[in-house]
């Protein structure tokens, strides 16, 4: 489900709107989510006819469907409503209030979610890409708060020696598992090669932070046609080693993008993989084991595993035919597209535009990434939604003849340098994050 952690609306067939209530209302196409009356009932829970009464107030938007009756309303009116309800009756502060002991908020200084897109310590995280600012030095600024403008790289004796063997006996041993399984592997692995809570013991989390990157770059080699772990070059940057790992011969501008596609995913404020592993660094656990629950957050196919379902849906289509068709099935079935419609964006994802501006400048005449270019503009006009940056991340990959499932790959890598500063935030706040239930009886 991308990063927003909401359940997404299907696929629309969108009509002009048909009454002059609905003309009051901002643009229906500024909305890109929409759900039928009865879902709509079901969120605000209301009656049918409150709801039509709150649209004819024009605090709901809705937009007629394209041959059919029934209407449809946008989710993020019904959200805003539905949270204006909960304030008035003071329950949204009893919930923020049992979040963790003590306050009722979640504060950071990491990452603020803008329409441009993420704001790393302030520094606009496109501004950073186009710059051509290494993933090393974003990873240290959300770490630290410090900006290297000199070119960074770190020391690569940080991985055990003995890692690629074990690995690739445990990784190896029958048919190849899913890469983020792989990550979780050898962050486990690190784990027990290492002294217990060494990290915690001596104050080292940068250098244990490195490491940790380090080692997951080095499992990109498991993508390869003969897989395996592969040591990154001591003398070349994450996004060099990845690149090589990655590609035969990566020319300069390839290597660009992969470091750009690194540092766009380094962090997106509070996603749900972000909040387990400040969960579980609220406990005091070392942090290969925060990093660990937040890869088996993130491998869910609600997000980091529907970066793979996009580039399955994208790589299934093999004309533009064939493009219209599967979209024709999507509307009809009313189901979710995967890698669109990020609801924390009013419009566009920044991040999926750039990625797919660097997509097309790299490979204008690539075959693969015209289909997903014209998947894309079929999907905005067919059915109002726009790409998030797992498809940015597929069409990248695409562009620059990748792997298979080296965009979810990528994003893993660069969001764990986000993980790791939330621990590093979270162990500093004090305060252990424990939700409270409301109990709902069964009879």
């Amino acid at each position: 489900m991308s990063e927003s952690h909401h359940r997404i609306g299907g696929g629309l067939a969108l009509g002009p709107a048909a009454s002059n209530a609905d003309s009051a209302l901002a643009p229906a196409n500024e909305c890109t989510d929409f759900v039928s009356a009865g879902q709509a009932a079901k969120i605000l829970r209301v009656k049918p006819q409150t709801l039509y009464t709150y649209v004819s107030r024009g605090l709901v938007r809705s937009v007629a469907q394209r041959d059919r009756k029934n209407r449809l309303y946008c989710r993020e009116d019904l959200e805003k409503l539905r949270a204006r309800s909960i304030a008035r009756h003071g329950a949204a502060m009893a919930a923020e209030s049992t979040l963790r002991w003590g306050q009722q908020v979640i504060n950071t200084s990491i990452t603020e979610i803008t329409p441009e897109g993420p704001r790393y310590r302030g520094r606009l995280a496109l501004d950073l890409a186009r710059e051509g600012r290494s993933f090393e030095s974003v990873a240290e600024l959300l770490w630290t708060g410090i900006q290297h403008h000199d070119p960074l790289m770190w020391e690569h004796d940080l991985i055990p020696r003995d890692l690629k063997a074990q690995l690739d006996r445990v990784v190896l041993q029958g048919e190849l598992p899913p890469l983020l399984r792989i990550f979780a592997t050898a962050t486990a692995m690190l784990g027990v090669i290492e002294p217990s809570h060494n990290e915690i013991r001596r104050g080292t989390t940068v250098p244990a932070a490195r490491q940790l990157v380090l080692t997951l770059a080095g499992c990109l080699g498991y993508v390869r046609k003969t897989p395996s772990f592969r040591f990154p070059d001591p003398h070349r940057s994450v996004a060099q080693n990845a690149a090589e790992t990655l590609l035969a011969k990566p020319a300069p501008e390839m290597v660009g993008a992969i470091n750009a596609a690194l540092v766009l995913c380094a962090d997106h404020e509070l996603s749900s993989s972000t909040f387990a592993a400040r969960v579980a660094a609220s406990t005091g656990a070392e942090l290969r084991d925060c990093i660990l629950a937040a890869i088996g957050a993130h491998s869910g196919s609600l997000l980091g595993g529907g970066c793979d379902r996009a580039e399955d849906l994208l790589h299934a289509a093999h004309s533009a035919e064939d493009v219209h068709r599967r979209l024709a099935a999507i509307e009809q079935a009313e189901t979710r597209i995967p890698g669109f419609a990020l609801p924390l964006y009013a419009q566009d994802d920044p991040r999926a535009r750039y990625l797919l501006e660097r997509a097309h400048a790299i490979a204008p005449q690539c075959a693969r990434a015209q289909l997903i270019d014209e998947f894309i503009k079929e999907a905005e006009r067919r059915l109002h939604v726009r790409p998030s940056i797992e498809v940015g991340l597929v069409s990248l990959a695409a562009a620059l003849q990748l792997p298979e499932h080296s965009a979810s790959a990528l994003w893993a890598l660069g969001r764990t340098a986000g993980w790791i500063a939330h621990v590093m935030e979270q162990r500093l706040a004090g305060f252990v994050l424990r939700p409270r239930a409301r109990y709902v009886s069964a009879a």
